[in-house]
C-alpha cells in the first residue's frame, strides 16, 4: 500500500495544505491567522499516524483542535465528531446559550438552516422558533418520516414534493413516493 492511499495521510496533507498553502481556500481561516503544525507533524507523517491511531483515530471523525486559536500539535488536537467539531468554531453563534449545532440538535431543524437564516439577517431568536416549511411528518406504512427524510429514501427531489403537495394538494405520502417523470424530475407532476 502507498502511503498517499493511508486514509491518515489525506489528514496530514490537508492539515498541512490550510496552513501553509495560501492558494488552498482554507488558509484565510489557519495559515493567514498563524495556525501552524507542530514540527514533529509538519515534517513526519509517521508521527502523527502514530498519534493519531494512538488517539482514537477512527474513519468518521475528523481532526478538531480544542483551541479553536491554537496550533496543530498533540497537546490541542483530539478527534471529533462532526457535531463536537460544529460546536468548537471560532464563528460560532450563542442562541441562547446554546451553539446552532446544539439548537438543530433539539428541534427539527438543520444546521444549514438556522445558520442561513441568520446569515440572511433573520434574528437568532427567530431563526430557531420558525418551523421548517420543510418539515412535514408523513407517515408510510405505519413510519413517521418528515419530507426530507421521504424525499431522500424514495429519489424523489425534496423541492418537487414540496410542490406536489403545497401547489398541487398531492396527498404527501404520494408526493414523496411516485417517482418524477423521466427528464422532467425538476417540476415533473
Amino acid at each position: 500500500m502507498r502511503v498517499v492511499d493511508i486514509p491518515l495521510y489525506g489528514v496530514w496533507n490537508t492539515m498541512k495544505q490550510r496552513c501553509y498553502n495560501p492558494k488552498n481556500h482554507k488558509y484565510k481561516n489557519y495559515g493567514e491567522r498563524g495556525i501552524t503544525v507542530c514540527s514533529d507533524w509538519k515534517n513526519n507523517f509517521w508521527s502523527f499516524y502514530h498519534w493519531g491511531i494512538s488517539n482514537g483515530y477512527q474513519r468518521g471523525l475528523t481532526l478538531d483542535r480544542i483551541n479553536v486559536n491554537g496550533n496543530y500539535e498533540p497537546q490541542n488536537c483530539r478527534w471529533a465528531t462532526q457535531k463536537v467539531q460544529q460546536n468548537n468554531r471560532r464563528n460560532n453563534s450563542i442562541i441562547n446559550g446554546k451553539t446552532i449545532a446544539e439548537w438543530a440538535d433539539k428541534s427539527e431543524l438543520s444546521y444549514t438552516t438556522i445558520r442561513k437564516r441568520i446569515e440572511s439577517g433573520m434574528a437568532p431568536e427567530e431563526a430557531i422558533s420558525t418551523p421548517d416549511r420543510h418539515f412535514v411528518n408523513i407517515t408510510i406504512n405505519g413510519e413517521t418520516k418528515n419530507l426530507t427524510e421521504w424525499s431522500k429514501i424514495y429519489g424523489v427531489p425534496m423541492k418537487l414534493a414540496s410542490r406536489r403537495i403545497k401547489e398541487m394538494g398531492w396527498d404527501p405520502a404520494v408526493a414523496v413516493t411516485k417517482p418524477p417523470r423521466k427528464g422532467n424530475y425538476h417540476y415533473a407532476t
